[in-house]
């Protein structure tokens, strides 16, 4: 049986199971539902736990002998298993199989698994768990549902929800939900009746994202070339990983592409940049942006992206840093000879 996230609290009030799988690429959604699934067993006596990490080489007794020994204290008992790898081999198939069928009344059997592909899902392993529990699948939030899921949990955490708090939320922690949520949970501490100072928090962040690889990208749409070198610099002294600065600069660019061809169909720059989610702070520096570079010119930073990433996978000869380095000054407005 299939179930979403969100009806997992009504599942477990109502019919809980004996067996639960939950997975997606989101780890911290996976997380929250296995801890709500495990509070709810703690209360209906499940006091003992047993947590094991499985990979294809996994020696599956284990469990079949703890599940066979009762337990020393006559508790229930949870057992959860997390799968490193969606490719747990025949053996451990057919155990997870077995496992499914000769399951007793005071064990409970919790799996997880990150991302699984569509072949994975089709395995005879999964449609076992699929017949005999619950299986919740988590997927990733999207760039234009993260406002949104930043204000529920706010809320939840009982802070005042503001869309401009959310959106410099999402912007500085760059859709990672880890990293979000790390946030939100610093609000609660900074500010513990919930009443969040708006202008106190959007000082504060921007304070934080000064020398960061936002903050270059926000100097470059400025078009401070002198800033963006010298932030520029500052990471690489810090070994910023090239992945993080690719993937922030194509997300960033990509965005501008869009935009720019949605001008060219005479919507007005302030609609799209509502359309957009555009955090009220930054709209002046994208407005910068769209009058500067012509869609051309944009794609242009992206393909030069496309091949900075072959490079870092080795299917390319750059110099990865001097290249971003060119990209991100073009950006800005200087001629690098990108846009020659």
């Amino acid at each position: 049986m299939n179930i979403k996230p969100e009806q997992l609290q009504n599942h477990l009030s109502n019919q809980p199971a004996s067996l639960y799988f939950a997975f997606g690429a989101e780890i911290l959604l996976v997380e929250q539902s296995l801890t709500t699934i495990k509070n709810n067993a703690k209360e209906r006596g499940f006091n003992e736990r047993f947590r094991f990490d499985i990979d294809g080489n996994f020696a599956w007794d284990t469990i079949f002998n703890l599940i066979s020994s009762p337990s020393l204290f006559a508790d229930k008992r949870i057992i959860e298993c997390r799968l490193t790898t969606g490719k747990i081999g025949v053996k451990g198939s057919k155990a997870l199989s077995e496992l499914t069928d000769n399951l007793p009344e005071d064990i409970m059997l919790i799996i997880s698994s990150g991302k699984l592909d569509l072949a994975q899902q089709k395995s005879k392993w999964f449609k076992a768990l699929d017949k005999k529990g619950v299986i919740i699948q988590h997927w990733e939030v999207q760039s234009d549902q993260l406002v949104g899921w930043i204000v529920k949990h706010m809320s939840q955490l009982g802070l005042s929800s503001s869309n401009e708090i959310a959106n410099a939320i999402a912007y500085c922690t760059e859709g990672n939900l880890l990293a979000t949520m790390q946030e939100i949970q610093k609000l609660q501490i900074a500010y513990p009746d919930g009443n969040i100072n708006l202008d106190e928090y959007l000082s504060q962040i921007d304070q934080q994202s000064q020398y960061t690889v936002f903050g270059m990208i926000d100097a470059a749409l400025k078009g401070d070339t002198q800033k963006v070198n010298k932030i520029f610099s500052s990471l690489v002294d810090d070994s910023t990983p090239p992945v993080i600065l690719i993937s922030s600069l194509y997300r960033e660019i990509k965005s501008l592409v869009t935009m720019s061809i949605e001008l060219k169909t005479n919507q007005t720059i302030d609609t799209i940049l509502n359309n957009h989610r555009v955090w009220q702070k930054r709209k002046p520096l994208i407005s910068i942006a769209l009058k500067k570079h012509s869609y051309q010119q944009l794609q242009k930073l992206l393909l030069a992206l496309g091949r900075i990433d072959r490079s870092v996978k080795g299917m390319d000869n750059l110099n990865v840093y001097d290249e971003l380095q060119s990209v991100v000054i073009t950006l800005s407005g200087k001629n690098s000879g990108l846009n020659s």
